[in-house]
């Protein structure tokens, strides 16, 4: 009898202490603790409803678990730069002059375009004037071939009527073809006359 007495006291005991237990929680609140991060689910009402904590709960977790993927696209732009060469073409033909090449000890020949002398003065001038004409010194460099003959680019440099031949005309003669750089007062005694620039 004593022990059936004893157990039902510590029956009540229990039931007192989880009846405090229960008023505490559902007047102050639970705590949760997940991983480090407090969760605090608080209620003001008089009575604990189980269901209504779990869902409040998990509520929370999922916010705190959501995470934000942010994901950046790197754009890599390649320029590629191609350096094109343009190489002036001579689309001329070839020369098939067979005759007289005009030389210092000829003086005169008769060419592919009529009678050819020489001469031999300073062309600083008569090229600056082709360039201001638009013939650059890239395209139409100034030098002087092996055997004297002064050349602008491809071409023999050769004075010539100007109103027959104007300045740039491309003409064949006895050294290759040439171009119209210069004239001179042969140009009125013989219009069809030309005159190669050599160092002779």
């Amino acid at each position: 009898m004593k022990n059936f007495s004893r157990k039902i006291k510590y029956a009540l005991l229990t039931l007192i202490v989880c009846l405090v237990a229960f008023i505490g929680f559902s007047k102050a609140g639970i705590l949760f603790s997940d991983n480090g991060s407090v969760v605090t689910v608080s209620t003001t009402k008089k009575t604990f409803d189980p269901n209504n904590y779990v869902a409040s709960v998990s509520s929370v977790l999922e916010k705190q678990n959501q995470t934000t993927t942010t994901t950046t696209e790197a754009t890599t732009t390649v320029t590629t730069t191609i350096n094109t060469t343009t190489q002036k073409e001579n689309t001329l033909p070839a020369l098939t002059w067979t005759g007289d090449v005009l030389t210092k000890s000829k003086g005169v020949v008769y060419g592919p375009s009529g009678k050819e002398s020489y001469y031999n003065l300073d062309m600083t001038s008569v090229i600056n004037a082709m360039r201001r004409a638009g013939y650059s010194a890239e395209e139409y460099p100034y030098w002087i071939r092996e055997d004297g003959v002064k050349m602008l680019g491809d071409y023999v440099i050769v004075a010539a009527n100007y109103e027959i031949r104007p300045r740039g005309t491309i003409l064949e003669s006895s050294l290759g073809y040439a171009i119209v750089c210069d004239t001179g007062g042969f140009a009125k005694r013989n219009p069809t006359q030309i005159d190669v620039a050599v160092t002779w």
